[in-house]
């Protein structure tokens, strides 16, 4: 339970909250935090309060029994310098954020609006598409780590059925930059990607959507997609070779139960395989049915452990090793009690860049914090997005008011 402390009796080593000082009045990065010097005390007692909050069982001392002699706060003029540059990076940052989040909403709008007319048969909107694939993979491989945050959250809605093939377009980009592969390949790729189950288009609904174990015949039929989405695009000429193999490869394993089940995986390029390591992915994290997606981090492990006699082992690792030990988009509790969302893996791989879930702070004014840096905080542990309150997923959730679906089946 929180205690009423006069600021008169702070001490290094309370934990403390600024529960009644408005958050644009003070200018610490979070409203609750232990005091870790004399300087901050000196901070809260120049903000024209009398007193603050502090939480007992978090604290690593009591209150000063009697009230301490506050002098007059005087800031030097290096503290001020200090702090203008500290709030300029810290809005930088966030910035940058807001401009990525920006451009990946309205690609998706772009590819819902684009791909609805190739599936409608016209050939205008098929050149669209690739104009727009291209797009993805200039725009979206400049900040790497703020998109992949944008990728890595799913939503029950399916408002927009577009975000997978979006979703597994730019993820392929990234990993295709991660490999080295050339400009040309990467168009391809990005095309490819973009349409690689557009094949699905072809299959009932009630098949696509199924929640129950399809059966040999809907299973069979399903399996279909690949040559349907071959045969959607045959019409056009502008669309390449390598983009036909993505679509028709995307799902040969290296093991049996892949298909079509003719073609052998060593002979199937990288641009399909790329694209099925890219596809696996999504489908873990983002499912129609939130309460069964994975975190990124438990995909990644998933990926490991059970998926590499189907998938390219060094295209696998190259992907694990680029989203990192704790990938962007990834729910976890600090240290400190509080929760975060992971958004870029900043300079050390154990000390992310997150945004704090703090109440008293609105959604649009909390920034992107180095921990370690920023603040003395570091990751306890991993958590589901059914482990947040609706509270705390709306203020973290980077598609709160998106809707997303991919496939809900485990991957086929």
């Amino acid at each position: 339970m929180l205690k009423k402390v006069s600021v008169k009796r702070l001490r290094v080593g309370l934990h403390i909250y600024l529960k009644d000082i408005p958050w644009f009045k003070h200018q610490f990065f979070r409203s609750n935090f232990k005091i870790k010097d004399r300087s901050q005390i000196n901070e809260i007692q120049g903000l024209d309060c009398d007193y603050v909050y502090y939480d007992p069982q978090r604290s690593d001392c009591d209150p000063l029994k009697e009230d301490a002699k506050v002098k007059p706060v005087v800031f030097q003029k290096e503290s001020s310098v200090v702090k203008k540059i500290k709030a300029s990076e810290l809005k930088r940052r966030k910035d940058a954020y807001l401009k990525t989040e920006k451009q990946f909403h309205s690609s998706a709008k772009k590819a819902d609006k684009i791909m609805q007319g190739v599936l409608d048969g016209r050939i205008a909107f098929c050149d669209e598409a690739m104009q727009l694939a291209h797009e993805f993979a200039n725009i979206f491989l400049d900040d790497v780590q703020i998109t992949l945050n944008l990728i890595n959250f799913s939503a029950s809605d399916d408002e927009f059925l577009y975000y997978h093939p979006l979703n597994v377009s730019i993820l392929s980009c990234m990993l295709g930059a991660e490999l080295g592969i050339s400009d040309d390949e990467m168009y391809s790729l990005a095309f490819g990607a973009l349409m690689h189950d557009i094949g699905k288009s072809k299959i009932p609904k009630k098949i696509i959507h199924k929640r129950s174990e399809m059966t040999k015949a809907e299973l069979k039929l399903f399996q279909m997609h690949p040559l349907y989405g071959v045969e959607i695009l045959s019409g056009v000429r502008s669309v390449d070779k390598e983009v036909m193999k993505i679509i028709y490869h995307h799902h040969v394993y290296n093991v049996s139960g892949g298909y079509p089940s003719s073609i052998e995986f060593k002979s199937v390029n990288i641009l399909p395989k790329i694209v099925a390591v890219a596809d696996l992915y999504d489908n873990l994290i983002n499912k129609r049915d939130c309460e069964k997606s994975l975190t990124p981090h438990e995909a990644l492990a998933s990926m490991y452990r059970d998926k590499p006699q189907k998938l390219d082992e060094n295209i696998l690792s190259h992907f694990i090793r680029m989203l990192g030990i704790y990938p962007p988009g990834s729910m976890c509790e600090l240290n400190t009690g509080e929760v975060a969302m992971v958004t870029s893996t900043g300079d050390h791989p154990l000390l992310p860049n997150v945004i704090v879930y703090d109440p008293h702070i609105p959604k649009n004014k909390a920034m992107i914090l180095k921990l370690g840096t920023d603040i003395n905080s570091k990751v306890e542990r991993i958590i589901s997005c059914k482990d947040l309150t609706p509270d705390q997923l709306k203020y973290l959730s980077p598609k709160t008011k998106l809707g997303y679906y991919a496939d809900s089946k485990q991957e086929r």
